[in-house]
């Protein structure tokens, strides 16, 4: 089947991201559809008749978000992975990439979790509904892709960040969260305060990176594994916070407040099939990436006029 590039989730931070780089594409939103309703999920899909599909779109939240309402976001993300699927199925699309989650993952203490790992123990048990729905994805792309002879994959990213991202102190995810906190504090002229200790290990990937490497997919002759997509082995909350002040000219106290929750110490994914899938790719480093994620907050949240974020050429580690 020939047709345009389809993106569900099209509005969101991945979603606008892919758009930047294929802005030929029909990008989907909530204003377009509900697509937890499988009749406007077929609607849409045969009105568009698309040849190649990015199925990006999901009911997503923080931490506490995830912890409060964990059977939602099992109920809903299953019905919007189910319809789409279902959809693409039915029309035969020959050509599908899905996001999975890290979250899905389960994590182990003694080694990093890999793509082997994603069916296997128990995710985290704060945003378990969210997990398994992903989860189920990944079961519903091998089986889908398996009997029906197409060719669909996923990827799962490791957090990502980069404009667009959700700056709230609530919802946002620790990127975000940190970036607004730092702001704040220069703003106010107050300490830069960041829960925990600062010790505890996470992996960022700039979400352009995850915008081309999921085009990418949508080529790729490997089958319908997942592949995970992280740059490093993790840095720590304090690496990430003492980068963001520099990034945004912070020259204050940076206080760990190791009296607030800080989640599990490390965790770690690592891709055993990345290399073979994208030889050669590059990721942006945190420290550039992170200067585009604060010039977007700045231009779009607060105005630029205030001060600027470190110069940056955009280069990749």
């Amino acid at each position: 089947m020939t047709g345009p590039l389809l993106v569900t989730g099209g509005s969101g931070l991945l979603g606008r991201a892919v758009r930047r780089l294929r802005p030929d594409g029909v990008y989907l939103s909530s204003r377009d559809g509900d697509l937890r309703d499988r009749g406007v999920a077929e609607q849409l899909l045969r009105s568009i008749r698309p040849g190649r599909i990015l199925h990006l779109a999901g009911v997503v939240g923080g931490v506490k978000a995830n912890a409060a309402d964990n059977a939602r976001f099992l109920e809903e993300n299953i019905l919007i992975n189910t319809a789409v699927l279902s959809a693409a199925r039915q029309l035969r699309i020959p050509r599908l990439t899905a996001m999975l989650s890290s979250c899905a993952f389960p994590m182990f203490a003694d080694r990093p979790t890999t793509e082997a790992d994603v069916q296997n123990a128990m995710p985290y048990d704060g945003n378990a509904g969210y997990a398994y729905a992903k989860r189920m994805l990944d079961l519903h792309v091998g089986l889908a892709a398996k009997e029906a002879g197409l060719m669909w994959n996923s990827l799962t990213p490791v957090t990502m960040y980069g404009p667009h991202d959700s700056f709230d102190l609530e919802s946002g995810h620790v990127v975000g969260a940190l970036i607004r906190r730092c702001h704040d504090a220069r703003t106010h002229g107050t300490a830069f305060t960041v829960w925990g200790t600062g010790r505890a290990i996470r992996q960022f990937v700039y979400v352009d990176d995850v915008a081309r490497l999921a085009l990418g997919a949508l080529s790729g002759g490997w089958g319908s594994g997942t592949t995970i997509v992280t740059p490093d082995e993790g840095v720590s909350i304090a690496h990430l916070a003492r980068t963001i002040g520099r990034v945004m000219n912070y020259s204050g106290p940076i206080v760990f407040d190791d009296a607030k929750p800080e989640g599990m110490l490390v965790k770690r994914l690592r891709s055993t099939a990345f290399d073979e899938r994208f030889p050669g790719h590059r990721f942006t480093s945190l420290t550039d990436g992170l200067t585009e994620a604060v010039r977007w907050f700045l231009s779009r949240e607060v105005g630029r006029s205030q001060y600027h974020p470190e110069s940056s050429m955009c280069g990749h580690s």
